[in-house]
């Protein structure tokens, strides 16, 4: 579904009909006078008008993209609110209070991001309805017929102030509880930038492919998608909402992703990549060999962004660049890094 407006194609007005005599007359020598200056003023309004509908069009494509923010924030916050439950239930009753805590953080958190959504989102909706006033005021002038009439509301018309669109530069709060704190089990995992994996249910479950995780980073939410076959184990970090972006918006990632069994180190691989065209997902086809996940059970899976940036295609060279340097690049000795083949999507990225 396309997210912006055509907008019908205006027609240049038509030369003033030949002065008559008397009265008409004057009035049209009058007009033929200002013929040059009416001409500049259509000019005028006609590229004034061109401006604002690009202008609309990339408003839009922000206004769409803080949606986007805000949808991916409150799922992220509220599946952190119940993994949080889960642990903190299975606690003894003098860990209550932690769990209090926890959740009022979240929830802190939660309404600090999505106000600060909703105060972009009010910017947004203020530059909308003043783009819009102006490009009815301009169409409806082009269609007018008395130049007279089209000539006074003109000259105003090109003394408006131009429409300035403000960038979208959103400061998101990652306040997420520390569940390591929590001394309860020999091994804990962190909630966030993190997905704990009960692998060996996954490789003898029959099932060769796994959406897991709840990866919030800078306004946009992340899942892995994990898959096997008889010799390796495949990896990919998928943007959850990449399908409602693509059409305006490029997002680029640079991450590592690192296999934990307990305190071991299975495997770290790095690797940076733009989300475009139809891939949503991008890894390694063969991240490790299954061979080294035989005595493993439940695994940890991290994901550490070195450097995150988002551009619109409408100002392709204005990108919004999100935190840390860009480290050297690295592959895994399995394998080059990879988008994720299509028959892989994730069930319901489409």
């Amino acid at each position: 579904m396309s997210y912006h407006e055509h907008p019908s194609a205006v027609q240049p007005y038509a030369q003033p009909p030949p002065a008559s005599s008397g009265g008409a007359g004057i009035y049209g020598e009058l007009l033929n006078n200002q013929s040059d200056v009416i001409q500049q003023i259509r000019n005028h309004v006609e590229a004034t008008v061109q401006d604002l509908e690009e202008k609309k069009e990339l408003t839009v494509a922000k206004k769409l993209l803080l949606g986007v923010f805000k949808k991916d924030v409150q799922e992220s916050f509220a599946e952190c609110r119940s993994t949080v439950k889960k642990a903190v239930g299975a606690m003894i009753t003098h860990l209550k209070q932690q769990q209090e805590d926890m959740l009022n953080e979240l929830d802190t958190t939660l309404h600090y991001n999505v106000e600060t959504i909703q105060g972009a989102s009010g910017v947004v909706d203020k530059n909308l309805h003043f783009i819009d006033a102006q490009v009815e005021e301009g169409k409806a002038l082009l269609r007018e017929s008395d130049m007279f009439t089209f000539y006074a509301k003109g000259s105003l018309y090109t003394k408006l102030p131009a429409a300035v669109i403000p960038p979208i530069n959103l400061e998101f709060k990652d306040n997420f509880p520390d569940l390591t704190t929590i001394s309860i089990l020999p091994y804990q995992w962190p909630l966030q930038h993190a997905v704990n994996v009960d692998m060996r249910g996954f490789l003898q479950s029959g099932v060769q492919t796994r959406i897991c995780g709840n990866i919030f980073h800078n306004g946009f939410r992340f899942q892995l998608q994990l898959k096997h076959d008889d010799r390796y184990l495949s990896a990919y970090l998928c943007l959850r909402a990449w399908h409602d972006v693509a059409s305006y918006l490029k997002v680029t990632v640079n991450f590592s992703l690192t296999l934990q069994d307990g305190p071991e180190l299975l495997h770290s691989a790095t690797a940076k990549n733009t989300f475009e065209g139809p891939n949503d997902g991008w890894g390694w086809n063969k991240f490790v060999p299954l061979s080294r996940l035989q005595d493993c059970h439940e695994v940890l899976f991290v994901i550490n962004f070195n450097e995150l940036t988002y551009h619109f295609l409408q100002e392709a060279n204005s990108p919004r660049i999100e935190g840390g340097h860009s480290p050297h690049h690295h592959q895994s000795p399995q394998g080059k890094p990879q988008h994720a083949p299509p028959q892989g999507y994730p069930q319901g990225y489409h």
